[in-house]
Protein backbone atom coordinates (compact mmCIF):
# COMPACT_ATOMS: atom_id res chain seq x y z
CA UNK A 1 0.00 0.00 0.00
CA UNK A 2 1.41 3.53 -1.10
CA UNK A 3 1.84 6.25 1.78
CA UNK A 4 -0.31 9.29 1.44
CA UNK A 5 0.69 12.09 -1.27
CA UNK A 6 0.58 15.57 0.63
CA UNK A 7 -0.79 18.45 -1.80
CA UNK A 8 2.73 20.03 -1.05
CA UNK A 9 4.29 16.94 -2.63
CA UNK A 10 1.72 17.32 -5.57
CA UNK A 11 2.53 20.90 -6.21
CA UNK A 12 6.11 20.42 -6.04
CA UNK A 13 5.61 17.65 -9.07
CA UNK A 14 3.42 19.94 -11.09
CA UNK A 15 5.78 22.71 -10.83
CA UNK A 16 9.41 20.64 -11.69
CA UNK A 17 7.06 18.64 -14.56
CA UNK A 18 6.26 22.48 -15.60
CA UNK A 19 9.77 23.61 -15.46
CA UNK A 20 11.06 21.25 -17.16
CA UNK A 21 9.34 20.47 -19.73
CA UNK A 22 8.94 24.28 -20.78
CA UNK A 23 12.43 25.72 -21.36
CA UNK A 24 11.07 29.18 -21.65
CA UNK A 25 10.78 31.24 -18.53
CA UNK A 26 7.98 33.31 -19.10
CA UNK A 27 5.88 30.31 -20.69
CA UNK A 28 6.70 28.29 -17.18
CA UNK A 29 5.41 31.11 -15.04
CA UNK A 30 2.46 31.58 -17.45
CA UNK A 31 1.25 27.44 -17.03
CA UNK A 32 2.58 27.55 -13.66
CA UNK A 33 -0.11 30.47 -12.35
CA UNK A 34 -2.74 28.49 -13.29
CA UNK A 35 -1.43 25.81 -11.08
CA UNK A 36 -1.47 28.65 -8.32
CA UNK A 37 -4.87 29.91 -9.21
CA UNK A 38 -6.80 26.60 -8.76
CA UNK A 39 -4.40 26.19 -5.59
CA UNK A 40 -4.97 29.76 -3.55
CA UNK A 41 -8.63 28.09 -2.15
CA UNK A 42 -7.21 24.79 -1.03
CA UNK A 43 -7.06 25.11 2.97
CA UNK A 44 -5.47 22.25 3.51
CA UNK A 45 -2.04 22.99 1.29
CA UNK A 46 -1.83 26.66 3.28
CA UNK A 47 -2.30 23.93 6.84
CA UNK A 48 0.72 22.13 5.23
CA UNK A 49 3.19 24.97 4.19
CA UNK A 50 2.34 26.36 7.87
CA UNK A 51 3.13 23.17 9.59
CA UNK A 52 6.07 22.44 7.43
CA UNK A 53 7.76 25.81 8.59
CA UNK A 54 6.41 25.89 12.13
CA UNK A 55 8.43 22.18 12.23
CA UNK A 56 11.54 23.32 11.62
CA UNK A 57 14.09 24.30 14.76
CA UNK A 58 13.74 27.73 15.57
CA UNK A 59 11.63 28.78 12.71
CA UNK A 60 9.05 30.54 15.01
CA UNK A 61 11.53 31.87 17.60
CA UNK A 62 13.58 34.22 15.33
CA UNK A 63 14.04 37.73 13.81
CA UNK A 64 11.79 38.91 11.22
CA UNK A 65 11.62 41.31 8.20
CA UNK A 66 7.87 43.22 7.25
CA UNK A 67 6.99 40.26 5.15
CA UNK A 68 6.75 36.89 6.82
CA UNK A 69 8.33 33.94 4.55
CA UNK A 70 6.89 30.25 4.52
CA UNK A 71 9.24 28.65 1.77
CA UNK A 72 6.88 26.05 -0.05
CA UNK A 73 9.49 24.22 -2.40
CA UNK A 74 11.96 24.68 -4.88
CA UNK A 75 14.56 22.97 -7.33
CA UNK A 76 17.38 24.59 -9.33
CA UNK A 77 14.78 26.30 -11.72
CA UNK A 78 12.47 27.97 -9.09
CA UNK A 79 11.50 28.99 -6.05
CA UNK A 80 7.95 29.14 -4.19
CA UNK A 81 7.29 30.98 -1.01
CA UNK A 82 4.24 32.35 1.35
CA UNK A 83 4.46 35.85 1.95
CA UNK A 84 2.26 36.61 4.61
CA UNK A 85 1.81 40.54 4.66
CA UNK A 86 0.99 41.94 7.91
CA UNK A 87 -1.27 45.59 7.84
CA UNK A 88 -0.76 48.22 9.93
CA UNK A 89 -2.37 49.02 13.34
CA UNK A 90 -4.41 51.56 11.73
CA UNK A 91 -5.56 49.23 8.65
CA UNK A 92 -4.48 51.70 6.38
CA UNK A 93 -4.16 51.46 2.51
CA UNK A 94 -2.52 54.72 1.90
CA UNK A 95 1.08 53.66 2.52
CA UNK A 96 4.16 51.10 0.68
CA UNK A 97 5.49 48.25 2.18
CA UNK A 98 9.11 48.59 0.93
CA UNK A 99 10.33 51.26 -2.57
CA UNK A 100 9.70 50.95 -5.53
CA UNK A 101 12.01 48.11 -6.68
CA UNK A 102 12.85 45.44 -9.16
CA UNK A 103 14.16 42.48 -9.39
CA UNK A 104 16.97 42.63 -12.29
CA UNK A 105 16.68 39.34 -14.28
CA UNK A 106 14.45 37.81 -11.85
CA UNK A 107 10.62 36.80 -12.87
CA UNK A 108 7.82 36.88 -10.36
CA UNK A 109 4.68 35.62 -10.19
CA UNK A 110 2.33 35.85 -7.62
CA UNK A 111 -1.12 34.27 -6.65
CA UNK A 112 -3.03 35.76 -3.76
CA UNK A 113 -4.01 32.92 -1.34
CA UNK A 114 -5.76 34.66 2.11
CA UNK A 115 -7.28 37.58 2.66
CA UNK A 116 -8.38 41.23 0.18
CA UNK A 117 -4.72 41.10 -1.10
CA UNK A 118 -2.55 44.53 -1.26
CA UNK A 119 -2.89 47.12 -4.41
CA UNK A 120 0.27 46.76 -6.38
CA UNK A 121 1.53 49.55 -8.83
CA UNK A 122 3.53 48.14 -11.75
CA UNK A 123 5.97 50.50 -13.82
CA UNK A 124 7.82 50.32 -17.45
CA UNK A 125 11.40 50.47 -17.17
CA UNK A 126 12.88 53.68 -15.79
CA UNK A 127 14.15 56.44 -17.88
CA UNK A 128 17.23 58.39 -16.32
CA UNK A 129 17.32 62.03 -16.63
CA UNK A 130 20.47 62.54 -18.31
CA UNK A 131 21.00 65.81 -16.77
CA UNK A 132 20.68 64.16 -13.02
CA UNK A 133 22.33 60.72 -12.20
CA UNK A 134 19.88 59.75 -9.66
CA UNK A 135 16.63 61.27 -11.54
CA UNK A 136 14.50 59.09 -13.32
CA UNK A 137 10.97 59.16 -14.85
CA UNK A 138 8.70 55.91 -14.96
CA UNK A 139 5.09 55.20 -16.56
CA UNK A 140 2.64 53.27 -14.99
CA UNK A 141 1.55 49.87 -16.85
CA UNK A 142 -0.89 48.80 -14.38
CA UNK A 143 -2.33 49.76 -10.98
CA UNK A 144 -4.80 47.48 -9.16
CA UNK A 145 -6.04 45.58 -6.13
CA UNK A 146 -4.34 41.95 -6.28
CA UNK A 147 -7.42 39.87 -4.87
CA UNK A 148 -7.53 36.21 -4.00
CA UNK A 149 -7.28 33.90 -6.70
CA UNK A 150 -6.04 36.09 -9.06
CA UNK A 151 -2.16 36.06 -10.43
CA UNK A 152 0.36 38.63 -10.82
CA UNK A 153 3.07 38.89 -13.47
CA UNK A 154 6.42 40.79 -12.98
CA UNK A 155 8.81 40.89 -15.57
CA UNK A 156 12.45 40.97 -15.27
CA UNK A 157 13.58 44.27 -14.63
CA UNK A 158 10.71 46.40 -14.42
CA UNK A 159 9.91 48.22 -10.89
CA UNK A 160 6.86 47.10 -8.82
CA UNK A 161 5.76 48.15 -5.60
CA UNK A 162 2.78 46.97 -3.21
CA UNK A 163 0.66 48.82 -0.83
CA UNK A 164 -0.28 48.41 2.75
CA UNK A 165 -3.17 45.31 2.91
CA UNK A 166 -6.23 46.22 4.98
CA UNK A 167 -6.15 43.20 6.54
CA UNK A 168 -3.64 39.54 6.80
CA UNK A 169 -3.04 38.59 3.49
CA UNK A 170 -0.78 35.61 1.69
CA UNK A 171 0.51 35.31 -1.61
CA UNK A 172 2.50 32.37 -2.97
CA UNK A 173 5.11 33.79 -4.58
CA UNK A 174 7.16 32.09 -7.78
CA UNK A 175 10.58 33.38 -8.24
CA UNK A 176 12.60 32.35 -11.10
CA UNK A 177 15.64 33.45 -13.33
CA UNK A 178 14.52 34.56 -16.92
CA UNK A 179 17.16 32.78 -18.35
CA UNK A 180 17.72 28.67 -17.75
CA UNK A 181 20.99 28.47 -16.32
CA UNK A 182 20.90 25.23 -14.32
CA UNK A 183 24.84 25.13 -13.71
CA UNK A 184 24.45 28.69 -12.07
CA UNK A 185 21.51 27.59 -10.22
CA UNK A 186 23.61 24.51 -8.92
CA UNK A 187 26.45 26.80 -7.99
CA UNK A 188 24.38 29.84 -6.35
CA UNK A 189 22.16 27.22 -4.29
CA UNK A 190 25.74 26.32 -2.57
CA UNK A 191 25.05 27.05 1.33
CA UNK A 192 28.39 29.14 1.09
CA UNK A 193 27.44 31.32 -1.50
CA UNK A 194 23.90 32.25 -0.25
CA UNK A 195 25.63 33.12 2.97
CA UNK A 196 27.69 34.96 1.76
CA UNK A 197 26.26 36.69 -1.31
CA UNK A 198 26.50 40.32 -0.17
CA UNK A 199 30.74 39.20 -0.07
CA UNK A 200 30.87 37.44 -3.18
CA UNK A 201 29.09 40.76 -4.89
CA UNK A 202 31.89 43.10 -3.58
CA UNK A 203 34.48 40.73 -4.79
CA UNK A 204 32.47 40.20 -8.04
CA UNK A 205 32.38 43.58 -8.84
CA UNK A 206 36.36 44.13 -8.71
CA UNK A 207 37.14 40.88 -10.69
CA UNK A 208 34.12 40.97 -13.14
CA UNK A 209 32.81 37.80 -12.18
CA UNK A 210 28.95 39.15 -11.11
CA UNK A 211 27.73 38.96 -14.30
CA UNK A 212 28.59 35.54 -14.76
CA UNK A 213 27.70 34.39 -11.63
CA UNK A 214 24.38 36.72 -12.23
CA UNK A 215 23.67 37.81 -8.32
CA UNK A 216 21.71 40.49 -8.82
CA UNK A 217 24.40 43.95 -8.96
CA UNK A 218 22.81 46.61 -10.58
CA UNK A 219 23.20 50.01 -10.24
CA UNK A 220 19.58 50.98 -9.15
CA UNK A 221 17.06 48.24 -7.89
CA UNK A 222 15.07 50.50 -6.00
CA UNK A 223 13.28 54.19 -6.34
CA UNK A 224 11.17 56.38 -3.96
CA UNK A 225 8.70 59.17 -5.34
CA UNK A 226 9.94 63.06 -4.97
CA UNK A 227 7.17 65.25 -6.46
CA UNK A 228 7.65 65.29 -10.19
CA UNK A 229 10.00 62.05 -10.34
CA UNK A 230 11.75 59.14 -8.66
CA UNK A 231 15.03 59.21 -7.60
CA UNK A 232 17.03 55.94 -8.02
CA UNK A 233 18.55 54.50 -4.73
CA UNK A 234 22.58 53.43 -5.31
CA UNK A 235 22.63 51.47 -2.03
CA UNK A 236 20.33 48.75 -1.28
CA UNK A 237 21.52 49.58 2.32
CA UNK A 238 19.25 52.70 1.93
CA UNK A 239 16.20 50.98 1.96
CA UNK A 240 16.45 47.33 3.42
CA UNK A 241 14.45 46.86 6.52
CA UNK A 242 16.44 45.39 9.59
CA UNK A 243 14.92 42.62 11.09
CA UNK A 244 12.28 43.08 13.89
CA UNK A 245 12.12 41.56 17.44
CA UNK A 246 11.31 38.19 18.29
CA UNK A 247 8.06 39.31 20.43
CA UNK A 248 6.57 40.97 16.88
CA UNK A 249 6.98 37.80 14.76
CA UNK A 250 5.25 35.70 17.48
CA UNK A 251 2.58 38.23 17.46
CA UNK A 252 2.14 38.03 13.80
CA UNK A 253 2.42 34.28 13.29
CA UNK A 254 0.06 33.33 16.19
CA UNK A 255 -2.60 36.06 14.19
CA UNK A 256 -1.83 33.93 11.54
CA UNK A 257 -3.21 30.70 13.18
CA UNK A 258 -6.19 32.06 14.07
CA UNK A 259 -6.80 34.30 11.24
CA UNK A 260 -6.26 30.98 8.84
CA UNK A 261 -8.46 28.73 11.38
CA UNK A 262 -5.09 26.92 11.91
CA UNK A 263 -4.82 27.52 15.82
CA UNK A 264 -4.03 23.50 16.23
CA UNK A 265 -0.57 24.14 15.40
CA UNK A 266 -0.05 26.97 18.09
CA UNK A 267 1.40 24.06 20.43
CA UNK A 268 4.35 23.65 17.41
CA UNK A 269 4.82 27.35 18.58
CA UNK A 270 5.08 26.22 22.41
CA UNK A 271 7.73 23.43 21.25
CA UNK A 272 10.09 25.54 19.52
CA UNK A 273 10.13 28.52 22.14
CA UNK A 274 10.65 25.75 25.09
CA UNK A 275 13.58 24.20 22.87
CA UNK A 276 15.33 26.90 21.90
CA UNK A 277 18.40 27.28 24.29
CA UNK A 278 19.90 30.42 22.90
CA UNK A 279 16.19 32.49 23.44
CA UNK A 280 16.57 35.11 26.23
CA UNK A 281 14.42 34.51 29.30
CA UNK A 282 12.45 37.07 29.34
CA UNK A 283 11.50 36.89 25.61
CA UNK A 284 10.99 33.32 26.29
CA UNK A 285 8.63 33.94 28.95
CA UNK A 286 6.70 37.04 26.88
CA UNK A 287 6.16 34.49 23.84
CA UNK A 288 5.12 31.65 25.58
CA UNK A 289 2.32 34.26 27.40
CA UNK A 290 1.27 34.73 24.16
CA UNK A 291 0.99 31.47 23.53
CA UNK A 292 -1.16 30.23 26.30
CA UNK A 293 -3.11 33.39 25.52
CA UNK A 294 -4.14 32.49 21.83
CA UNK A 295 -4.66 28.39 23.18
CA UNK A 296 -7.35 30.52 25.68
CA UNK A 297 -9.14 31.91 23.14
CA UNK A 298 -7.59 35.28 23.38
CA UNK A 299 -7.01 37.03 19.78
CA UNK A 300 -3.52 38.00 19.27
CA UNK A 301 -2.95 41.20 17.09
CA UNK A 302 -0.07 41.16 14.49
CA UNK A 303 2.71 44.01 14.50
CA UNK A 304 4.53 45.71 12.22
CA UNK A 305 7.77 47.14 14.32
CA UNK A 306 7.26 50.16 14.32
CA UNK A 307 10.71 52.49 13.77
CA UNK A 308 11.44 48.96 12.23
CA UNK A 309 9.51 48.00 9.39
CA UNK A 310 7.72 51.42 8.98
CA UNK A 311 8.24 55.16 8.93
CA UNK A 312 11.17 55.57 6.33
CA UNK A 313 10.88 58.59 3.98
CA UNK A 314 12.34 56.09 0.65
CA UNK A 315 10.47 53.47 1.98
CA UNK A 316 6.65 53.99 3.03
CA UNK A 317 5.17 56.39 0.77
CA UNK A 318 1.16 57.09 -0.48
CA UNK A 319 -0.69 56.98 -3.14
CA UNK A 320 -0.84 60.36 -3.58
CA UNK A 321 3.13 60.39 -3.32
CA UNK A 322 3.27 57.98 -5.81
CA UNK A 323 0.87 59.49 -8.39
CA UNK A 324 2.62 63.35 -7.88
CA UNK A 325 5.82 61.77 -9.46
CA UNK A 326 4.39 60.19 -12.48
Amino acid sequence: MQGHTSNLQLLKKQLDRTFKKEKDRQKAHATSSKILEDLSTNNTLLGEILRSNLNKRNFFSQEHYPVLAFPICASEHYELIANVWIPLASKSTEYSTKSIHHHGPMLLTTVTAFGPGYFHYLFDRPVRDESESNVFSMKVLAANQHERSTSLFVDQYLPHCPMYPEKLSITYALWSNSIQKQLLSRVKRLPFLRQHSTLLRQIGKKIGLTKALDLKLETYLDYYPANDHFCGVKEREEVEFKKGPIPDRASSIINLLQETKNEDLLSLCEKDLLANQSLGEQIKERCLNLVSKAKAGTEIESRISDGVHFGFEKANFTHDQIKASL
